[in-house]
């Protein structure tokens, strides 16, 4: 009788802690949206450049982000994005913008991101044999999608993808017009997140 009765206690509390422990990290790294944010990023960005007057040029490079803001809501993060796309050969492309970050199922971690605002930079169009860069201000939109992965409940690592684009507007490239600059930047990359 006691073998029996010690073997149900036994049995009992191995599914008690089978049970548990699956259960005790999920509540430890739940999705904690609330009040202030930040995530900060790197990766690889590929700036494509297009106008009415120049080919098509692409150029491979490094991608910086950061974001600062609030949530009003658990799926809902509103926010100041800044960023900045470079490459050894000078080109630069910087933008402030004000973003929104959409988490369409509240206890998960993929999300969509869209926002708007000012873009600028020195870019070089190829409207010559020798191309050279030019200085420019414009607006742009930025779409992309990502996935939180929770380390606690307030820091965590995110994977993002992002196509960014910019109308940059008439320039003048070493003397030679290049009308309706339009940047491209796509990119992939790794933040930080504290919440």
């Amino acid at each position: 009788m006691r073998r029996r009765t010690a073997s149900a206690v036994a049995s009992w509390l191995g599914a008690a802690v089978l049970a548990a422990v699956p259960a005790a990290p999920a509540a430890a790294q739940a999705p904690f949206r609330g009040g202030p944010w930040m995530d900060a990023g790197i990766g690889y960005g590929r700036l494509r450049l297009t106008c009415d007057s120049c080919d098509i040029t692409a150029a491979g490079g490094t991608e910086i982000t950061v974001t600062v803001g609030g949530a009003p809501t658990r799926n809902v993060l509103l926010g100041i994005q800044g960023q900045v796309w470079f490459q050894s050969r000078g080109q630069r492309v910087n933008s402030v913008m004000a973003i929104v970050q959409w988490y369409p199922w509240v206890d998960a971690g993929f999300f969509t991101r869209a926002g708007s605002g000012i873009v600028w930079g020195p870019v070089t169009p190829a409207t010559s044999p020798q191309p050279a860069a030019a200085r420019s201000t414009g607006i742009g939109m930025d779409f992309g999608v990502g996935y939180d992965l929770p380390v606690s409940r307030h820091y965590g690592l995110t994977v993002q993808a992002a196509w960014h684009v910019a109308a940059l507007g008439d320039l003048t490239v070493g003397g030679r017009p290049a009308n309706d600059v339009i940047a491209y930047v796509t990119r992939i990359g790794v933040a930080l997140v504290f919440r």
